[in-house]
């Protein structure tokens, strides 16, 4: 379970990098896909989802967004909220209090997205990197800027996993 909260916390926390940006530009909120993810730990590669639900971004407030993921887990529906708290530095993310950074850079495609996660699991340092995107389409050039983010982040290229697509389950409520 900790292993998947750090995916979706990185894959929250990225969100946010878009804030940054002017009001003209894009902005980093709304419905996201994760198109391509890699981690350097052979560990916590075990534990990536095969098929991931959509990330939701929610503007809270000019300095914090909202990531949420509802997804199947065991039979069970479960909605995962994470908070994603600005830094001081530009395009770096704070989310579970500082125990986890996100990294959100712009690709040179628009609505896509590069987040670097880094968090402590079980007493390991874990870095996750992923490209997301508006959709489930496939882009090229939007990969081809992953992968090159992926190698300077010395990451190991061959381990990029291109996961699938599932609709959010609806949680039941009390």
């Amino acid at each position: 379970m900790k292993v998947f909260f750090l995916t979706i916390a990185l894959s929250l926390s990225s969100i946010l990098q878009a804030e940054e940006s002017s009001p003209s530009e894009e902005r980093f909120e709304g419905t996201y896909i994760v198109k391509a993810i890699v981690t350097d730990s052979e560990d916590f590669e075990k534990h990536v989802p095969k098929e991931m639900s959509p990330l939701i971004i929610t503007r809270l407030s000019y300095d914090a967004l909202e990531a949420k993921i509802i997804m199947n887990k065991n039979g069970m529906c479960e909605e995962i909220k994470l908070k994603l708290e600005k830094t001081n530095n530009p395009g770096l993310f704070s989310v579970d209090e500082g125990n986890h950074w996100v990294l959100i850079e712009k690709t040179s495609v628009r609505d896509h997205w590069l987040l670097l996660c880094e968090g402590e699991i079980n007493g390991h340092q874990i870095r996750v990197a992923k490209l997301v995107g508006p959709d489930a389409e496939e882009n090229s050039k939007a990969l081809e800027d992953y992968k090159k983010f992926v190698r300077l982040s010395g990451f190991n290229e061959d381990r990029i996993k291109i996961p699938g697509q599932v609709e959010a389950c609806t949680p039941e409520h009390d």
